[in-house]
C-alpha cells in the first residue's frame, strides 16, 4: 500500500510536468483560490457529465485533450479520493484544494482551455456535441412538433435546439417512456416564443428528469434557456445514456439470465446480478463474448481499454450474424485510427443506434465508447432465447411495480435529488446499510445534527455499520422525534429490513418537506397533515371549485380532480382544463394522475411519485404532492 501511494504521488508530479504545471502545484492554494464559488467552477471544469463526481475517465479525457499522458489519471484521482470509491466528490476536491493537490492545479489548467463557465463549447467536448446531436437527429427525426429544431447541424446548435424545452421533454420520453405527459408540453412558436411557456417546459423537463433517476443538481430553467454548455451537455448526456441503457437489464432482456453462471462473480447470486447498474452488466456482456472468442483480454473501462480496438474487434467477430468481421484482420492494421475505422463501419452496418468517429475510440472517450457499446448490445446481443427452465427462473424475479418497490424508488430518487456531495444511491436497501447515507441525509435536512467525529467514515466491518445506523436511529428518535420503536441498527445494517428502512427514510423525507414549509411566511402553522389538508381545501374553495379532501388517504382523490383543481388554483396557466377526464374509469383516473404530475412539474415541483401512487391514493405520496404544491404557492 505504501509503495502504491508513493507511485500515486510520483504519478501526480509527472502528470503535472507533462501538462505544463509547475512542481509547486502541490503547495497550498491562496485564500482567494479557496473561495467556494471558484472551487465549484474548477470542479465543474473536470466534471464534464455533471454527475457530481470526477472519474478517472473524465481525467483521462482532460489529460488527452491537453496533450498529456492519460495514464496518469488513476494516480491523480487516487491522490484526492478520500473514501476509496475511485471518484472524487466536491467535498474531497475542496479538501484536496486545502493541501494543494495536483487535481486542483489540473482543473485550473483545464479551465484555462475554456472552462465550465465559458460561453463557448469546451474544446474537449465538441465530439460529444456532435455525437449527441446525431443521436437526437436519428431518434426524433419523425417528430413533426420538432421540425423547427431538427436536424441539429452544428456542434453548438445543440444548445439553441434545447432552449425552448420541447426537445428536452421529447428526449426524456425517449429515455424513460411516459416520464412526461405530452399533453402538458407547451408547443412553442419559433416566431413568438412565450417566456412563461418556455420556462414551464424547462421546469417540466428538469423535474421529470429528477423523477426518472437522472442526477440534476444546480440546474435551473434559466441555465438551459441561456445555453450554458456544461450544464446542457451534462443533462443531455444523462438522457442519451438512459435511452441507450434502458433495456440493458434482466427484465427487458431476460436472456441475460442464461449467462448467470458465467457473469456472476464468486459469492454473487442472481439477485445481485439483478441489482447491477447497466454499465456493469454491459461490461460483463462484453467480457462474456471475449471469453467465447478465446481473447485473453477483459474490459475494465470504456476508455483506454478500447483505444487500440482489439476488444472491439473480438466483440464484433462474436456478435456479427454475418461473420464478416475478423479480429485478426482488424489487428493486422498497424494504425490505430485505421482499426477504429473498421470498428465504426461494422457498428454502422450492424445497426448500432449510436454512432461515433474513429478518433473517439483512439482518444479513449469513455462516454462515447460506453454509448457505442450499448448501441452494439441493443442491435446484436448475440444471446440465445431462454428455454423453459430459464423462463421459470425469470418468473421468480421480484415484481418491481408493487407498492413497496415504488416507495423504494421514490425515496431513492428523493435522496439523489438532494445533491449531497458523495451521495448517490442505486439501491435503497443496500445503500443505507452502512449508515453513511442516512447520516448524510439527516445532516442535510437539519445541518449540524450529526457529530461526524462519532461516525465511522469507512465502515468496512459490520459492527461499524451497525454503530453508524444505531447513531442515525438515536438522532431520529432524539432531534427529529421520529417514531422508531423497537428499531435497532442491526435490523437495517445486518438484516436489511425493507419495512424499517422505508419507515425511517419516509420520516426523513417528510421532515425535509415540513422543514421547508416552516420557512414560508404564514399566519398559521403548516407543518401538520391536518394543516396541509386545510390549506389545500381553502385554496381550492377560494378559486371557486367544489372538490374537497378529508385527508391524504381520502379515496375520492383517486380521480385526480381535486389535485388538478389545486394546481389550477395556485397557477391557472399551468392546467388546460379542457384536457381533464371525468375520472369515472380506471383509464381516465390514470390520465388525470399523469396530467396532474406533469402540471405540477411545470411549476418546478420536485415529485417522485408515479401516477399509480395517486390513483391508489397512497397517503405518503399524496402528502408529498400537496406539500410540493404548497411550497410553490409559498403558503
Amino acid at each position: 500500500m505504501a509503495q502504491r501511494r508513493a507511485r500515486s504521488l510520483t504519478g501526480c508530479v509527472e502528470a503535472g510536468a507533462k501538462h505544463g504545471l509547475s512542481s509547486n502545484a502541490s503547495q497550498a492554494l491562496s485564500s482567494e483560490d479557496i473561495d467556494v464559488s471558484k472551487l465549484r467552477k474548477l470542479f465543474a471544469s473536470l466534471d464534464t457529465d455533471g454527475s457530481g463526481s470526477i472519474t478517472a475517465g473524465e481525467m483521462r479525457s482532460a489529460l488527452t485533450k491537453m496533450g498529456a499522458d492519460p495514464a496518469a489519471a488513476d494516480d491523480v484521482i487516487e491522490d484526492s479520493d478520500a473514501n476509496g470509491d475511485n471518484k472524487v466528490t466536491f467535498e474531497e476536491f475542496a479538501k484536496a484544494a486545502q493541501r494543494g493537490a495536483e487535481i486542483v492545479a489540473l482543473a485550473k489548467k483545464v479551465q484555462g482551455y475554456g472552462g465550465a463557465d465559458a460561453r463557448s463549447v469546451h474544446s474537449y467536448a465538441e465530439e460529444e456535441c456532435k455525437a449527441f446531436s446525431d443521436f437526437i437527429n436519428a431518434r426524433l427525426a419523425d417528430d413533426e412538433s420538432l421540425s423547427h429544431l431538427l436536424p441539429i447541424a452544428t456542434a453548438d446548435g445543440l444548445f439553441s435546439a434545447v432552449s425552448d424545452g420541447m426537445l428536452l421533454c421529447r428526449l426524456l420520453n425517449e429515455a424513460a417512456p411516459g416520464a412526461i405527459d405530452e399533453r402538458a408540453v407547451n408547443r412553442i412558436s419559433p416566431s413568438k416564443p412565450s417566456r412563461f411557456h418556455v420556462t414551464e417546459n424547462q421546469n417540466l423537463a428538469i423535474s421529470a428528469a429528477k423523477g426518472s433517476g437522472i442526477k440534476v443538481v444546480n440546474v435551473g430553467a434559466e441555465d438551459i434557456i441561456e445555453g450554458q454548455p456544461h450544464l446542457i451537455l451534462g443533462l443531455v448526456w444523462q438522457m442519451v445514456k438512459m435511452a441507450l441503457l434502458s433495456k440493458i437489464n434482466l427484465r427487458s432482456n431476460p436472456f441475460l439470465i442464461r449467462l448467470a453462471s458465467l457473469l456472476l462473480l464468486e459469492g454473487e447470486t442472481l439477485e445481485d446480478l439483478l441489482k447491477l447498474p447497466p454499465e456493469q452488466l454491459l461490461m460483463r456482456w462484453v467480457n462474456y463474448h471475449l471469453a467465447q472468442s478465446s481473447c485473453s483480454r477483459r474490459l475494465r473501462n470504456f476508455g483506454s481499454d478500447v483505444a487500440d480496438s482489439e476488444i472491439y474487434a473480438h466483440l464484433l467477430q462474436q456478435i456479427d450474424p454475418g461473420r464478416r468481421v475478423s479480429a485478426a484482420d482488424v489487428m493486422r492494421l498497424g494504425d490505430k485510427t485505421a482499426r477504429a475505422q473498421q470498428v465504426v463501419s461494422a457498428g454502422r452496418r450492424l445497426g448500432s443506434d449510436f454512432s461515433i468517429r474513429p478518433k473517439d475510440i483512439v482518444s479513449a472517450n469513455e462516454k462515447l465508447n460506453l454509448a457505442f457499446v450499448a448501441g452494439l448490445f441493443n442491435a446484436c446481443p448475440a444471446l440465445e432465447p431462454l428455454d423453459e427452465e430459464e423462463l421459470k427462473l425469470f418468473d421468480e424475479l421480484e415484481d418491481d411495480d408493487v407498492g413497496d418497490s415504488r416507495e423504494e424508488r421514490a425515496f431513492r430518487l428523493w435522496i439523489n435529488s438532494l445533491g449531497i456531495d458523495g451521495v448517490y444511491v442505486d439501491n435503497l436497501y443496500d445503500g443505507v446499510r452502512d449508515g453513511l447515507v442516512l447520516l448524510s441525509v439527516m445532516d442535510h435536512v437539519q445541518p449540524g445534527v450529526v457529530e461526524w467525529s462519532k461516525v465511522n467514515r469507512k465502515p468496512g466491518m459490520v459492527f461499524k455499520q451497525v454503530e453508524n445506523v444505531n447513531y442515525a436511529i438515536a438522532i431520529g428518535k432524539g432531534e427529529f422525534k421520529f417514531s422508531l420503536v423497537g428499531v435497532a441498527g442491526s435490523d437495517i445494517a445486518v438484516d436489511g429490513s425493507k419495512k424499517l428502512s422505508l419507515a425511517l427514510i419516509w420520516q426523513l423525507m417528510r421532515a425535509h418537506l415540513v422543514s421547508f414549509l416552516a420557512t414560508l411566511k404564514s399566519k398559521t402553522p403548516r407543518s401538520t397533515d391536518s394543516a396541509m389538508v386545510r390549506w389545500a381545501n381553502e385554496t381550492v374553495e377560494a378559486a371557486g371549485y367544489a372538490s374537497r379532501m378529508k385527508d391524504f388517504g381520502d379515496k375520492s382523490l383517486a380521480d385526480g380532480l381535486f389535485l388538478l383543481d389545486l394546481l389550477t388554483a395556485v397557477e391557472r396557466r399551468c392546467v388546460n382544463r379542457d384536457l381533464l377526464a371525468d375520472g369515472a374509469t380506471d383509464e381516465s383516473r390514470l390520465l388525470n394522475a399523469k396530467y396532474a404530475i406533469a402540471c405540477a412539474r411545470k411549476l418546478g415541483c420536485a415529485l417522485f411519485c408515479l401516477p399509480e401512487d395517486l390513483v391508489e391514493v397512497r397517503p405518503k405520496m399524496v402528502m408529498s404532492f400537496v406539500a410540493s404544491v404548497m411550497a410553490f404557492a409559498g403558503a
